[in-house]
């Protein structure tokens, strides 16, 4: 196992600090279509090669706190070291809107808790380390597992978003606002 900063942790999981040797592991987790179905955007890559260069500026916008990017992690397993998936913190589109958290966990480790774990110690760390003091996450209704994660973490639905066309379909599809504030 490297050796990584470690950012937050609990029991199960640690969030920590993204190396460009992740990226093969995000560029697979990307090409699977049930990643793709739960975001609003895509990655425009045609090679990995690509999707590396792609993600090196996503990730330089991450962490670019000028221009109000937060936070960027890898989510590893604390028994086994395995990285499990990824989460952000971005500012929201456009930039002035309040900051929005997303997660991809990998496919063998889903639906086992590491999502919601996840979520939950982001939360936490952005509201306490970071001083965000209202984070923001998006779910669209067919997404029961997302939207029960968000409710275990503490985020509430707030509203719906205005009706956008899915990236992938071309239907219309109206994604739910979830918002959790500290305390």
């Amino acid at each position: 196992m490297m050796d990584r900063t470690v950012f937050v942790s609990n029991e199960l999981i640690s969030l920590v600090e993204y190396r460009p040797c992740d990226d093969r592991a995000l560029y697979d987790c990307w090409l699977d279509p049930e990643t793709k179905k739960g975001y609003n955007g895509f990655v425009p890559a045609a090679s990995f090669e690509e999707f590396q260069r792609g993600n090196q500026t996503r990730l330089e916008d991450y962490i670019d706190r000028e221009a109000k990017a937060l936070f960027f992690a890898m989510i590893r397993r604390k028994r086994t070291g395995e990285l499990v998936g990824a989460l952000g913190i971005a500012p929201g589109t456009p930039p002035e809107f309040e900051p929005d958290l997303s997660i991809c966990i990998f496919a063998p480790y889903r639906r086992q808790g590491y999502g919601t774990a996840a979520f939950a110690l982001a939360a936490k760390y952005a509201t306490e380390v970071l001083h965000i003091e209202e984070l923001h996450a998006g779910a669209y209704p067919d997404n029961i597992g997302s939207q029960t994660m968000l409710g275990r973490c503490g985020f509430v639905p707030v509203a719906e978003c205005p009706p956008e066309k899915h990236w992938l379909t071309g239907e219309d599809v109206v994604q739910v606002d979830y918002v959790y504030w500290p305390g």
